[in-house]
């Protein structure tokens, strides 16, 4: 079972999705993350996006599941590697967190956090100040997990032409190379309740 961390509880008790789209797009995003992809959700508010990451991490098969944290001689202990939702903000938030003389974590030590999760779903990706610090950030952690085979997703309520023109050209580069990015054009889910 994947443990899942940051997702919103609102799922927990959902029924099934529907849908030919979601489906079709839910298909291909978890072939992605299988593969160690990155996966771009994008469109309307209210369209699934969200909801399908968390599909996705609920089924997600890893090819690294666990992680070592040291051990003596021959003996390794190891724990699972968490599925991990954050929003961009929240990332942010958390990375600056650890630039006060309280913070019980370095810096360093909250980036490994995110690079070595198992899936990594950053929502609201479109949500940030695009300062070059937030750049830098958000492409090292990207870049780490393409590095190591890990897949990504990221979530945004742009067109990938608007999202695509906020992100790094070595983060599209590597989306060109191994991801899938996926439309949600469809009506709002929430409109039809």
């Amino acid at each position: 079972m994947n443990i899942l961390l940051g997702f919103p509880k609102r799922y927990d008790d959902s029924t099934p999705a529907t849908g030919d789209g979601w489906l079709e797009n839910y298909s291909r995003a978890l072939a992605t993350t299988n593969s160690g992809g990155i996966t771009i959700l994008h469109g309307g508010y209210g369209t699934g996006k969200t909801r399908m990451a968390w599909e996705v991490a609920r089924a997600h098969k890893s090819k690294r599941p666990s992680i070592s944290i040291g051990g003596v001689g021959w003996s390794t202990t190891t724990k699972p590697r968490p599925m991990i939702y954050t929003t961009a903000m929240n990332l942010f938030t958390a990375i600056k967190s650890t630039y006060s003389a309280l913070s019980e974590k370095a810096e360093k030590n909250v980036i490994a956090d995110y690079c070595e999760a198992a899936l990594l779903v950053i929502d609201e990706v479109q949500v940030r100040g695009e300062t070059k610090f937030e750049d830098d950030k958000l492409t090292s952690i990207i870049d780490a997990r393409y590095a190591a085979d890990m897949p990504t997703v990221l979530i945004s309520n742009y067109s990938w032409e608007k999202l695509a023109s906020t992100l790094s050209p070595a983060v599209i580069d590597r989306i060109e190379e191994n991801g899938a990015k996926l439309a949600f054009s469809w009506e709002s889910f929430r409109r039809k309740q």
